[in-house]
């Protein structure tokens, strides 16, 4: 599985749960879901999946369908508090997001989300309700929004693992007093993660300087106004289930690679 760069955290876990749904029951579920966290291993979700898989076998399938049935339940109840006539600040691209603003009547402010630019395709998905902007102007309109909307790729308990910027966004929607929303699912919650440095041809190729290409960052809960999520709005989300043996040797695993781990407590 090559690692997928533009598409949404949703997307990724549908994609993820078609590839770990192969090695179900097999010898090869461990270096498979290792190789899936190496890609992946700020997504929460994609934790879930490895975890499912290792801890109920091929009965790991009805939890992946549990996990699709939340994210749609997620794009219900965040139409139904998005409502109409509100214009809404967004950063980077959150497929369950795009979902939720295509079906609501409201203006949209959103950012290019470098260095891939999902931002952009974003604004196409929206269109006319878009406004699209530079990440660094994006701060900027702020103010002319009625509230910040996030998704995010992990939930930990003291705070959420986003795209790199959340939490500059974070303190700017604090200090202009906007509720700052997070939507996204339970199942994206995880006691930890990891986060790697990528290609960084991606900003500067063949640059004659040191590049540091980092797409995550750690946005504290303080900043946190509430989570959409498919239980309605929550103010707290914490983890509640079992850790396999093997989820915790692929975390050693990473480590010794040099990830920058992320642990929430």
């Amino acid at each position: 599985m090559k690692q997928d760069k533009i598409s949404g955290a949703s997307e990724i876990e549908r994609k993820a749960m078609n590839y770990i749904k192969n090695y179900l029951g097999r010898k090869e579920l461990f270096n498979k879901s290792y190789r899936l966290l190496s890609l992946y291993p700020s997504m929460a979700s994609i934790w879930n999946i490895a975890n499912f898989a290792f801890l109920y076998g091929k009965e790991a399938v009805k939890k992946f369908e549990e996990m699709e049935k939340a994210n749609e339940k997620v794009i219900e109840n965040g139409i139904k508090f998005v409502g109409k006539n509100r214009t809404v600040l967004t950063y980077s691209r959150s497929s369950i997001i795009s979902k939720i603003l295509q079906n609501c009547n409201v203006n949209v402010i959103c950012s290019e989300a470098r260095p891939r630019y999902e931002g952009r395709l974003l604004a196409k998905e929206l269109g006319n309700k878009s406004t699209l902007t530079t990440d660094a102007m994006l701060f900027s309109f702020v103010e002319k929004a009625d509230f910040v909307a996030v998704g995010a790729d992990a939930i930990l308990s003291n705070g959420i693992v986003n795209k790199v910027g959340t939490y500059a966004l974070a303190l700017m929607a604090k200090e202009k007093k906007k509720p700052f929303v997070v939507f996204s699912s339970t199942f994206k919650t995880f006691p930890f993660v990891f986060i790697k440095e990528e290609n960084p041809n991606e900003i500067w190729r063949n640059a004659p300087i040191k590049i540091k290409n980092i797409y995550f960052d750690f946005t504290p809960a303080n900043l946190i106004s509430f989570f959409i999520t498919e239980n309605g709005m929550e103010k707290f989300l914490s983890f509640k289930y079992e850790i396999a043996d093997e989820i915790f040797k692929i975390r050693k695993l990473l480590k010794r690679e040099g990830y920058y781990f992320l642990n929430g407590d």
